[in-house]
């Protein structure tokens, strides 16, 4: 028996730290502004709503208090891929054309550990990404001039300390390191004419490439009045990022690169927004609850996204901000559960979350509106050890783009945004 333990502890600490890896290394995702929630197959499955429950290791991520809940020590590991479809119409001179994004298939790894230290006092380590887009085109299409090749990627390591006052009040806290990583490419036209429909046989290449470690903090409280209800409420810090790196600028072959193109060392700055949650839980019956959740995100801290060149690139100056004054926005989650035989869970969700990009503001690197998403999945128990599985269907409404003169972005309809996520997470307690 001691053996066995032994080997499952290896086995649960070896996936977690697999998954960890696999975090560090995987591809960029995309969602509505650039906000992630796929934390969990168990999670998506419930459309999110395990800020009320937050009754297994994803917790850490949903709601840092409820670990109090999960008896000695535990790990949850696992992904979710995503494929993404978005057409758009651009319209040049009264001309009309369809483009799209290339097929791209996404993951988004996620990792937690939680610890019982002592009857009152836990340690929870969450490993996941909170915020990430990729959108790609081909390098000829017409929005070039203002991108073709979009990637913001961030990993969190998310530890927190949560303690149980009793039966009825449990509270955490946490510290957030997020490493940020962008990609960001587009064309530059050497003579300033931007034609769209050009062969884009002189077009430069401008690639910027910057990564950085930002501190941020959580806290969270979950309340249980009785035992058919819970309540749980989250806040997550505001963050500002200084991404460091450079901007390069590739000629096609044959073409000598104008003087005024330089690479050079850049610093980029954006914020990402303090978040609120707040969900409440109710089980009618030991196998039956249902949860509404309601999140709101200060998206109005993102005003710009700041360039500062070391010297003058080719844009002609040190310093470029490009406005983007998103808005405020909810996100409303509802998920139920049913568990109809002792092993089997079954599971499903609902999502209605608002786009925080204004009319006047949008740009290719995130083309999005308000975006609904149903989803489903089960959990299979295999005594102490849970295989949960879980499929959503995302799509977002049309949009309407009006062009910006020097931005490179036309008139454009968006359409056509879909994608389909899968999701595996497993479980063990030991």
């Amino acid at each position: 028996m001691k053996n066995f333990f032994k080997a499952k502890l290896l086995y649960c600490a070896l996936l977690t730290f697999c998954f960890a890896m696999v975090t560090v290394c995987s591809g960029k995702v995309y969602a509505s502004g650039f906000a992630l929630y796929e934390w969990s197959a168990r999670g998506n499955a419930l459309g999110g709503t395990l800020v009320a429950r937050a009754d297994d290791p994803s917790a850490v991520a949903y709601n840092p208090a409820g670990i109090t809940q999960l008896n000695g020590t535990q790990t949850l590991a696992g992904f979710t891929t995503l494929t993404l479809t978005n057409s758009l119409i651009t319209n040049y001179g009264g001309d009309e054309k369809n483009e799209s994004l290339k097929e791209q298939y996404y993951l988004a790894p996620h990792a937690y550990l939680t610890h019982q230290i002592n009857d009152n006092a836990w340690f929870g380590l969450g490993l996941y990404s909170k915020y990430g887009l990729g959108t790609k085109y081909s390098e000829t299409w017409r929005g070039r001039y203002s991108s073709y090749d979009t990637s913001i990627e961030t990993y969190s390591v998310n530890p927190n300390l949560a303690y149980k006052f009793n039966k009825y009040f449990s509270a955490a806290i946490g510290m957030e390191l997020m490493y940020v990583k962008a990609d960001l490419r587009c064309k530059r036209d050497p003579t300033g004419v931007n034609n769209p429909d050009s062969s884009g046989a002189t077009d430069i290449d401008q690639r910027i490439r910057v990564d950085g470690i930002t501190p941020g903090f959580n806290a969270a409280l979950r309340v249980t009045p009785n035992d058919q209800w819970a309540i749980g409420f989250v806040y997550r810090s505001q963050m500002n990022h200084h991404a460091k790196g450079d901007v390069t600028y590739d000629s096609p072959a044959g073409i000598s690169s104008p003087l005024y193109f330089n690479d050079t060392n850049v610093t980029m700055a954006m914020s990402t927004p303090n978040t609120y949650s707040i969900g409440v839980a109710y089980k009618p019956f030991e196998n039956f609850s249902i949860e509404g959740d309601a999140i709101f995100s200060q998206w109005s801290s993102f005003k710009n996204l700041s360039y500062r060149f070391e010297s003058a690139t080719a844009i002609g100056r040190k310093e470029a901000d490009v406005a983007k004054k998103w808005s405020d926005v909810w996100r409303f989650q509802l998920g139920v559960e049913y568990s109809p035989v002792e092993d089997l869970d079954l599971r499903v969700g609902y999502v209605y979350d608002q786009s925080p990009i204004r009319d006047g503001y949008e740009d290719y690197m995130m083309p999005t509106n308000d975006r609904q998403i149903i989803s489903t999945g089960v959990g299979l128990h295999f005594g102490e050890t849970v295989l949960d599985l879980s499929y959503s269907y995302l799509w977002m409404k049309d949009r309407k783009i009006e062009a910006r003169a020097g931005s490179g972005v036309l008139d454009t309809t968006s359409t056509n945004n879909q994608s389909h996520m899968f999701a595996a997470s497993l479980k063990c307690t030991f």
